[in-house]
């Protein structure tokens, strides 16, 4: 009768033990961004993208995307980020093929950047990127929402540099800020932590994308 009990016990634990190896796992946080308590809904987008048509909420719903601000001119910040990014796109197309995100680069400097400048730059870090702009009025709604800081110093009358942060902005499908990386900015931990978040967001959401 014990040695039955005994083969009962075991058989019970090693069931336990199975069951909580099959329970799905929390993901990991992510290595390097910040995921927010609640996803922030973007504010009205009225851009112009790099070839000439209008980009608004509709570019960023369905998947998912990363946000970057800077400009064409910009001498170091920029084309470090976006070479980043292009970088952590190809580690997701090699690891996750089906899980690449769209980058999306916005100019804060719409009065020199036009947008055939725009397209010509992105094109030399990855031809999928998306470029647009918007005068300054239009612009202000989402630099104001996402708590983006741009400065003018001018040199001149014609002269001037723009300052700006350099912090990669994760969009969900339905439009909305869930994540938020600061720089200096790893190709390899960009792509991992954009998994991470996917992971944890499509969880609640079961989103499509």
């Amino acid at each position: 009768m014990l040695g039955g009990m005994l083969r009962i016990l075991v058989v019970g634990l090693v069931v336990l033990v199975a069951a909580m190896f099959m329970l799905p796992r929390a993901p990991s946080p992510p290595a390097a961004a910040t995921l927010l308590p609640e996803p922030l809904p973007l504010p009205p987008v009225d851009l112009v993208d790099a070839a000439g048509a209008r980009l608004d909420l509709d570019a960023f719903r369905g998947h998912f995307s990363l946000l970057y601000f800077g400009f064409t001119r910009c001498p170091d910040v920029c084309p470090l980020t976006l070479k980043t990014l292009a970088d952590a796109r190809a580690n997701l197309a090699a690891r996750a093929p089906l899980a690449v995100p769209q980058v999306v680069f916005v100019s804060v400097d719409p009065s020199r950047d036009s947008a055939a400048e725009i397209a010509t730059y992105l094109g030399r870090f990855d031809a999928a990127f998306v470029g647009a702009t918007a005068p300054a009025e239009r612009l202000a709604p989402l630099l104001k929402a996402l708590g983006v800081t741009v400065e003018k110093h001018r040199h001149g009358a014609d002269d001037y540099t723009v300052t700006h942060n350099d912090t990669i902005y994760v969009i969900g499908p339905a439009a909305e800020l869930i994540a938020v990386a600061t720089g200096p900015h790893v190709a390899a931990t960009v792509a991992s932590d954009f998994l991470k978040i996917r992971q944890r967001y499509r969880a609640p959401h079961r989103a499509p994308a």
